[in-house]
């Protein structure tokens, strides 16, 4: 891969960058049809064939003097990954170079197959992006805005129509269609942003802390929406919320100290025990002097015990996998019923050791994200 020290320079079209954190009034375009040498073309509609959604290598990017990530690589395929990290990691840094709206010192990225350098309004095409902070045109009602998004995105207006009802229904806005946006609660707010990002069906979609400040309610709605999207689909989002990266995404990417410092599935992270090494254990039938025996016996060690008159919940100590099997195998030998066996894991800090890094050089908040 040819780097260059001087920076990248965009094109005129460019979207301009000062706007990237609040805009989504002026949706990506979708550009004419590319030629082979910059994009791959797919044999049915959404994700090219054998080709990542994104593909980001070595990339470097710095505000002023300050460097904001550093030789950061990575893929995104099919499915939905999460992109974690503390606030100040980079990972709005990153989200925005992808989408176009950051320059980049060195590295390549590419969406679809198609190089986001050589031809920028061709990767922008090829992807949905909602933004952090969702603005929209004011006093716009939510169909007419979803029809000037159709057609900003370039959908043939024999399309559009369908287009447009396709994202209403998929966020469920049938009961909303004008209203006026900014009158709509958070929630139905962030819904509009997300039929926005997904209008025409873009191959890859970009989500940057989609679910901050939205209610459980609508948490799970989300949650839907996006795993049947990326059935078919690379979804990428940002969150700092390690729960709903567990509860929703196939795989996580964990930015750390401007560098990817974990890059796998939050199971596998889990089940690591060069990561994993306490576990909570919940079993009924047994006393709790009898189970810390069995633990002891099995080659852990209980660092918290507490016991009500249904079961003894355990927090133990186990330095390798079979020690956690002996334990499992133990209470069932003795008929003791195990009410929960679940990893007490802090991905982040899981991440940080494997990197070799120390959590107390992350900062929390730096001035750029």
């Amino acid at each position: 891969m040819a780097q260059s020290h001087s920076k990248h320079r965009r094109p005129a079209t460019q979207v301009d960058a000062n706007h990237a954190s609040t805009s989504v009034a002026q949706p990506l375009e979708r550009a004419a049809p590319q030629s082979a040498a910059t994009s791959v073309s797919s044999a049915v509609p959404g994700i090219s064939v054998d080709v990542p959604g994104v593909r980001v290598d070595g990339l470097w990017k710095s505000y002023s003097r300050r460097s904001a990530v550093e030789n950061v690589s990575f893929e995104v395929n099919r499915g939905v990954t999460a992109l974690l990290g503390p606030n100040g990691a980079g990972k709005t840094t990153i989200i925005r170079c992808i989408v176009g709206l950051h320059n980049w010192e060195r590295g390549t990225i590419a969406v679809d197959g198609i190089d986001a350098l050589a031809d920028p309004r061709g990767a922008r095409s090829r992807l949905g992006y909602m933004p952090e902070r969702v603005a929209f045109p004011p006093e716009m009602r939510v169909r007419p805005y979803l029809e000037y998004v159709a057609r900003m995105k370039s959908v043939p207006h024999a399309q559009r129509a369908e287009a447009v009802a396709t994202a209403i229904e998929r966020l469920d806005l049938g009961g909303v269609t004008q209203r006026v946006i900014n009158n709509l609660s958070k929630g139905f707010r962030q819904r509009v942003g997300l039929a926005q990002a997904t209008l025409g069906d873009p191959p890859v979609l970009i989500l940057d802390e989609p679910l901050s400040g939205v209610d459980p309610v609508h948490v799970w709605e989300f949650r839907d929406v996006l795993w049947e999207y990326g059935r078919h689909h690379s979804v990428m989002l940002s969150t700092h919320i390690l729960p709903e990266a567990r509860v929703l995404c196939d795989r996580v990417l964990v930015i750390a100290r401007k560098q990817v410092a974990f890059d796998g599935s939050l199971v596998e992270a889990e089940l690591d025990t060069s990561v994993t090494r306490r576990w909570r254990l919940g079993v009924s039938g047994g006393t709790a002097a009898d189970v810390t025996a069995a633990v002891q016996s099995a080659g852990g060690s209980v660092l918290h015990e507490s016991s009500s008159g249904l079961a003894v919940n355990l927090v133990v100590d186990a330095p390798r996998p079979e020690v956690v099997d002996a334990i499992v195998r133990a209470c069932l030998e003795k008929n003791w019923r195990l009410a929960h066996v679940e990893p007490m894991t802090d991905l982040l800090e899981a991440a940080f050791e494997k990197a070799g890094i120390k959590r107390e050089d992350v900062p929390e908040q730096v001035n750029a994200r």
